[in-house]
């Protein structure tokens, strides 16, 4: 028993750690669970200390002592599930939380991707700190939706027109995801660098989302001779407001959703004729069903009166006379 537990808080460590960002899942009366986004503030064997994302929980959600909840997190590209038992209610402040049961393998959401093309700004600040550069970004989410002062654009493209320009943006080819994107430009930016990002969303109305990225990788793409240097670059989301998150997903799935629909409808005579070829085999399918079982039962009826009509046999003419016998000297049986 011990070493089983000991095997367990071992995934527990492998999988998720202090200052993971996680996925929690909490349940709600006859409705789809909620999701925040949070923190992992301490960690002692199965006991978790979490930072969630918001300071006030819907009403119908459910965050008392004893609740199950779901616990998402992702490592070296790899998500992974698992459940909890909150052992202390909510208070609005660290929700705590016991790890139970085993570590599973689990599809998350924000690691769905979609190639697409979408208006962006960046901005690269070499000259200042990170710390200023999340503080402006908060001040900018929070406070302005103009850019703080100070964050100069990186150069005169179209992709850093300023906020109140999105619409005359080109976009960019990107490859999104809620945690991070992937974008094609001119410059060579360097790695590890913090960079300051807008992405232009288009949903119910055209959103902004105000964004610090991390450059994790920049890779230079094979171009014609004469034309200028593309680079492919990586960046991880570091500063994004939960809601925002929740808008490029929704943003990714309202893609996927479009590109679906726009498929199944140039298929759609095909898909008509497939269900007709569909139902008249399953037509032929009955068709001969019922005529293997007419036969079958012919069979079985000739047999029967072959039976009855042919002439008996000597045993049988022999079995019939004794007992006829056996009748007329004891007629009281």
């Amino acid at each position: 028993m011990k070493g089983s537990m000991k095997e367990e808080f071992s995934d527990y460590q492998k999988y998720f750690g202090i200052g993971l960002r996680v996925e929690v899942r909490f349940p709600r009366a006859q409705e789809e669970p909620f999701s925040d986004g949070a923190i992992i503030s301490m960690m002692d064997e199965d006991l978790v200390k979490l930072q969630l994302s918001r300071d006030i929980l819907p009403e119908n959600v459910k965050t008392e002592t004893g609740t199950t909840i779901d616990i998402r997190g992702g490592k070296e590209g790899s998500a992974h599930c698992c459940r909890a038992i909150i052992v202390e209610e909510w208070d609005g402040t660290l929700l705590n939380v016991r790890l139970i049961g085993n570590v599973i393998p689990d599809e998350m959401r924000e690691f769905y991707r979609i190639e697409t093309y979408i208006p962006i700004r960046y901005r690269l600040e070499p000259d200042t700190s990170p710390e200023q550069i999340r503080e402006q970004w908060h001040a900018r989410r929070y406070s302005s939706p103009h850019p703080a002062e100070g964050a100069l654009p990186l150069n005169q493209g179209s992709e850093h027109l300023p906020l109140d320009e999105p619409a005359s943006a080109s976009p960019l080819a990107a490859n999104l995801s809620g945690s991070g994107i992937r974008i094609r430009i001119h410059e060579e930016l360097p790695t590890a660098a913090l960079v300051p990002m807008e992405l232009y969303l288009q949903l119910e109305t055209l959103k902004t989302v105000p964004i610090v990225g991390e450059v994790v990788q920049v890779s230079p793409l094979h171009t014609r001779e004469g034309d200028a240097p593309l680079f492919s670059t990586a960046l991880r989301f570091t500063c994004i407001d939960e809601r925002d998150r929740d808008a490029v997903i929704r943003f990714i799935s309202r893609e996927q959703l479009a590109r679906l629909r726009s498929h199944q409808g140039s298929v759609s005579i095909s898909s008509l004729d497939y269900e007709a070829y569909s139902r008249q085999k399953n037509v032929q399918r009955i068709v001969l069903v019922i005529g293997i079982v007419l036969i079958v039962a012919a069979i079985a009826a000739a047999l029967v009166l072959s039976r009855l009509n042919s002439p008996k046999g000597e045993i049988e003419q022999t079995f019939e006379r004794e007992i006829q016998k056996y009748r007329k000297l004891m007629p009281w049986r």
